[in-house]
């Protein structure tokens, strides 16, 4: 883990949230430490005591960031010791599996160094790749492939690739969907598929029939 000393030596854990997938970073993810240190849990609890009943409601806190637009986050006056950060995306909760990190704050001198380090949401997908049931190697470009029901859907590439990612499912066990693939001049079908969460189905490929 990369370490580095800040000018204002406040800033004791900074990083970004990421996409397991496609390592795209994530916004408004909530990044929140679930188990610290006793000095900052002591911390922590006269904070709460000095907010009252607005300490739960409230979103960002010293123990609880929001992602930016970049994905980044950061944790300012951390005393030295190992944190446990947790990240979820409160409006896909269903979509991405929680993601879990262990990072350490050390002091040099009695300075604090700035730990950088990246959490990964893992997503729920499915991906594969799109042929002609007559050529094989013939990719089909533009194929549309959606889960039944939903708007969730995507477009193959120009190698007949697709990928479908943030797939809405079951918070606990299987969850099975219908997969639709349509393209112009060929004949559309239909699989059953169980996926679950924070689980990418690899190779779900299709080979469609001329019309």
């Amino acid at each position: 883990m990369l370490k580095m000393s800040v000018s204002n030596q406040q800033i004791a854990i900074a990083g970004k949230v990421l996409e397991g997938e496609s390592e795209k970073t994530i916004s408004g993810a909530i990044v929140e430490i679930i188990a610290m240190p006793e000095k900052f849990k002591t911390q922590l609890s006269l904070k709460a005591l000095q907010y009252g009943s607005q300490w739960e409601r409230m979103l960002e806190r010293p123990d609880r960031k929001i992602t930016t637009s970049d994905g980044d986050f950061h944790f300012i006056n951390l005393p030295p010791g190992e944190y446990l950060l947790e990240t979820f995306l409160p409006t896909s909760a269903t979509r991405y599996k929680n993601g879990r990190k262990t990072v350490t704050v050390s002091a040099v001198d009695g300075k604090i160094l700035t730990t950088m380090t990246e959490i990964v949401l893992l997503p729920t997908g499915i991906k594969g790749k799109i042929t002609d049931a007559d050529e094989p190697n013939k990719a089909i470009i533009n194929a549309k492939v959606q889960i039944q029901g939903s708007r969730d859907s995507t477009l193959s590439d120009q190698k007949g690739n697709y990928r479908l990612l943030g797939l809405e499912s079951s918070k606990s066990g299987e969850h099975t969907v219908t997969l639709t693939v349509s393209a112009i001049g060929y004949q559309q079908v239909s699989q059953s598929v169980v996926i679950q969460l924070g689980e990418v189905i690899a190779e779900q490929n299709f080979s469609l029939k001329h019309k």
